[in-house]
């Protein structure tokens, strides 16, 4: 008996010591000039659950020090963690870090759900800019662009107290291609002990460059599974109504709270489940100074030449059955309401809108471009929804685009996707026992299985990584972030 009391003591004094050493600062024994370059490492805490609050101390920096580390507050999951797909194809880890404050935040009525690859992660300052509720994001991270998303993430969180604070972040990766985070070195030209916060664009062009050339070869055509993390953007809010953009698609300033406002307001009006709320897309030309503010504004530019409908010069039907002309000749009202119903669905309608978060999924069959947001909006259709057209919200986006900057492998992509409308359509008909507009008749007519996309000259392929600054980069918050030295 006093053996095992004894045994008893002695296992619980080495586990106090092994906890009391892991957690104390040791110095290294490497030599602070062994190397000349900049080690860019997450320090991590093994198998543990994330770190889903709190600030990351902060400690000096070295200026002189070859070998420097962002810490994270994010912890990769071992790889036998995370859900697959229906199609087993990808992995996703739900909730890798959550935004401090996302739980009270998700007791708002709308969460802003969006995906996003590593290299467009820039947009979601800008995002958290126009939208101060719950962000859910999806980023696609095969490879290395794992550790390279980590550490950007880490990085925007020091900088941007609204990302730390209303953001979540959830993690997908081909099972073939799954996100590796190996140390990342690179010289110290660029970067020396400290990153200004208005650099976050440049650090992540200084980040992407560490790719490595055989990752590079496959990379830019890897199929993007858009409709896959959508779900996950989606899936992540936990709020009552969801708004599912594109990263780089922003709302104009104050949208959140008005739709709070208008949405009370028709739950007290008797709701309807089943009524999907439009928000139109512009495109704002690289002319323009700056995003409009309201839609006075936006309606200066459409008249000056400097915004338009979103893909109005590739893709016109996108939001042709919104009727935008007729929302152009309505001035801006004081308060959020709907204008007008949309009259006449057209196939390959895709509004963004907000709706209760029980709309039907994204098909994820379809991956990389084409059949993606419009096959969800006529399965909407079917299932009968009804869309209506607000008054004063919108959506803008950077940039007029056009036909000649579409590659040829993305013009491929569309081609393999609307093969598989067909199937896509009969089974919904069949879910649903409707068929409103006709569309196993027309299948035959439409011949989606052989229509060919148009495409430009595909451009080759640069040796360095560059992220194009917008006309209204982000100025504030020029506090440097502190890179936590590894010595």
């Amino acid at each position: 008996m006093e053996f095992a009391l004894l045994t008893t003591a002695i296992n619980i004094m080495i586990s106090f010591l092994v906890v009391w050493y892991s957690t104390t600062p040791h110095s290294s024994s490497s030599s602070p000039h062994s190397d000349s370059r900049l080690l860019l490492s997450v320090e991590y805490t093994g198998d543990s659950a994330p770190s889903h609050g709190g600030s990351t101390p902060e400690s000096p920096s070295l200026l002189g020090s070859p070998r420097t580390t962002i810490s994270s507050a994010i912890t990769v999951p071992p790889a036998s963690q995370g859900t697959v797909d229906k199609y087993r194809l990808f992995k996703t880890h739900m909730f890798s870090r959550t935004g401090t404050v996302w739980s009270e935040l998700s007791k708002r009525r709308v969460c802003l759900g969006a995906q996003t690859s590593v290299d467009r992660l820039y947009w979601l300052v800008e995002l958290v800019q126009q939208w101060t509720g719950p962000v859910s994001i999806a980023l696609f991270t095969p490879d290395v662009e794992l550790g390279i998303g980590l550490r950007y993430i880490e990085f925007l969180s020091q900088c941007f107290p609204g990302i730390k604070e209303q953001v979540s972040f959830h993690m997908t990766a081909p099972l073939d291609k799954p996100g590796v985070d190996a140390e990342l070195e690179m010289g110290l030209d660029e970067v020396v002990g400290q990153i200004p916060c208005n650099d976050h664009k440049k650090f992540l062009s200084f980040l992407l460059e560490s790719r490595p050339s055989s990752m590079l070869e496959w990379r830019e055509s890897l199929p993007y599974p858009q409709n896959l993390l959508r779900n996950v953007a989606k899936s992540g809010c936990q709020t009552k109504y969801t708004y599912i953009p594109d990263i780089d698609m922003l709302p104009v300033p104050g949208m959140d709270k008005d739709l709070e406002v208008f949405l009370q307001g028709q739950e007290e009006r008797g709701n309807c489940t089943k009524c999907a709320y439009v928000i139109p897309t512009y495109e704002i030309s690289n002319n323009a100074t700056h995003t409009p503010v309201n839609k006075t504004e936006l309606l200066q530019l459409v008249k000056k030449k400097q915004a338009r409908q979103f893909h109005q010069a590739v893709y016109s039907i996108n939001q042709k059955s919104s009727d935008l002309k007729r929302w152009e000749k309505m001035e801006q009202t004081e308060q959020l309401g709907v204008a007008y119903g949309v009259d006449k669905y057209i196939f390959k309608y895709e509004p963004l809108y907000v709706a209760r978060a029980d709309t039907p999924p994204f098909d994820e069959r379809f991956i990389g471009f084409g059949m993606t947001r419009n096959t969800q909006v006529y399965e909407m259709y079917v299932a009968g929804y009804t869309f209506h057209v607000l008054n004063n919200a919108f959506t803008n986006h950077w940039g007029f685009q056009s036909v000649s900057t579409r590659p040829d492998w993305r013009a491929r992509q569309q081609e393999k996707n609307n093969a598989k409308f067909d199937e896509f359509a009969k089974e919904v008909s069949a879910r649903y026992g409707r068929d409103p507009y006709n569309m196993l008749s027309q299948l035959k007519k439409l011949n989606l299985k052989h229509v060919k996309v148009a495409y430009g000259v595909s451009k080759k392929k640069t040796e360095k990584t560059e992220i194009k600054s917008t006309k209204n980069d982000t100025q504030h918050n020029q506090e440097p972030v502190k890179i936590l030295a590894k010595v």
